[in-house]
């Protein structure tokens, strides 16, 4: 009798675990139907993270993804992404990560539009896409390089093994993940929190290859974007799991809407006009030239635009001018923007 209550004990243990780990992130919706409108005047070049070799893609991708920590656009601390805690050995060299195991990726026809799940599956195979010598993978030397075992495998490695055996990545479990560096002074979680980081679904990639566009990210495409598009529109993850103090989910905005517009001239009228919220990478002259032509709108009582730039830096590729009707916009030396923090004034 005592075995078979204990027999009863374990199976109903597992399942109870069995449940906490296959349980769907609640899906959350908007009440509202906001639409942050920015351009770019370069157009991307892939939604690939391994492959970014150009800013616009960098910026996009942010959007699109999620890594296992991210930068905070305001002061680029390292904050969570898909790894919710870590901490690094005596050493100096070991880190350990443990996991938010509800972490989804967005609804995708590769799921059968449904989400699913994060698993450390994805995140192994990410890295071994970061250490493997395939023509997509652009960014092994800026990221990977110092990780134990990396340049060896990376060397012997031209396509997908089915062993990973890269020595300085290990799963300890499902939900712990622990990385050695060769160097005790490499910036590891600064490398990591890069978007050529970004974790992607195996799933995904294996159907989609370098065309994959599937993250985790606080926005999504809801459909493969073609080439010949002059606008993109990124939509409201329902299944991104960050919240702000206040418990309410991010990100703040519905969508944003990227035009691709090279002409300085055209984006300052459709800034003036409304069509535009935020002007990227004024030069001085530029900048100059607006706050001569705009004055009355910039320093009158109640103000259509400021100018945004991170503090003690004169870099020209970071000053911004930015509409009132959005908040929460935060510029810095990296160029590293967070979309899901920003959102207009009539939620304040």
């Amino acid at each position: 009798m005592m075995k078979k209550i204990i027999y009863n004990i374990l199976i109903v243990m597992a399942l109870l675990l069995f449940g906490c780990t296959e349980k769907v992130i609640e899906k959350h919706t908007k009440t509202t139907s906001d639409t942050l409108f920015i351009n770019f005047q370069n157009k991307y070049q892939t939604f690939f993270p391994p492959s970014i070799k150009d800013k616009t893609s960098s910026q996009i991708i942010t959007q699109l993804y999620l890594g296992l920590v991210k930068y905070n656009s305001k002061n680029l601390k390292i904050e969570q992404g898909i790894a919710k805690n870590w901490k690094k050995d005596t050493s100096g060299t070991v880190y350990t990560f443990h996991l938010n195991m509800n972490v989804y990726f967005n609804e995708n026809p590769v799921f059968n539009n449904q989400s699913e799940r994060v698993t450390m599956k994805d995140i192994l195979f990410t890295f071994q896409y970061l250490c493997t010598r395939l023509p997509g993978n652009k960014n092994f030397f800026s990221l990977m390089y110092k990780i134990k075992g990396a340049q060896d495998y990376y060397h012997s490695h031209s396509e997908i093994s089915d062993k990973f055996d890269i020595d300085g990545i290990k799963a300890v479990n499902d939900s712990t993940l622990q990385i050695t560096t060769e160097d005790k002074d490499f910036p590891l979680l600064d490398v990591l929190a890069l978007p050529f980081a970004s974790i992607f679904s195996e799933k995904a990639y294996k159907k989609l290859k370098e065309d994959c566009y599937v993250g985790a990210g606080p926005y999504f495409l809801k459909q493969p974007p073609g080439k010949e598009e002059k606008t993109l529109l990124l939509t409201y993850n329902p299944y991104y799991f960050k919240q702000d103090k206040n418990g309410e989910y991010l990100p703040y905005m519905s969508n944003i809407s990227i035009s691709f517009i090279r002409s300085r001239n055209q984006e300052m009228a459709m800034l003036k006009k409304g069509e535009l919220d935020i002007v990227f990478g004024l030069t001085n002259n530029e900048l100059l030239r607006f706050l001569e032509q705009n004055i009355d709108d910039i320093e009158s009582k109640h103000p259509k635009f400021i100018v945004s730039m991170p503090k003690g830096n004169n870099n020209i590729s970071f000053q911004h001018i930015v509409s009132t009707r959005i908040k929460g916009f935060y510029s810095n030396s990296l160029s590293y923007i967070d979309l899901s923090v920003v959102y207009t004034a009539n939620k304040e």
